[in-house]
């Protein structure tokens, strides 16, 4: 159950780096290289999409906005399965301190 009242934005250094930060898309997903912070991930597709929506500074979206966003982009996805992946995309995003949550 997704927390009432947290959005998800771009972290600080997300917005810092952007302009530097080397994508390379392979077969799993796409490498995000930071060569400012020498930080390299590997993320997932809809990770990948979802880091899209929130890196505009300004931008912070709920975990069901994003599911939204990715459901319009993907009109023949499970809802469910959908919800799971938004989930995992965020705690990876998170834990790499890609985006951050704030309340509102």
């Amino acid at each position: 159950m997704p927390a009432v009242g947290i959005l998800y934005a771009a972290s600080e250094a997300l917005l810092d780096t952007q302009s530097s930060v080397l994508w390379k898309e392979v077969d799993e997903g796409w490498i995000r290289f930071d060569p400012h912070a020498g930080e390299t991930h590997l993320l997932a597709p809809v990770t990948r999409f979802i880091l899209d929506q929130l890196s505009h500074d300004g931008t912070a979206l709920s975990e069901a906005a994003l599911i939204h966003v990715v459901l319009e982009e993907e009109p023949d996805a499970d809802p469910g399965e959908c919800q799971g992946q938004v989930r995992s995309a965020l705690n990876a995003l998170l834990e790499a301190r890609l985006i951050r949550a704030v309340t509102h």
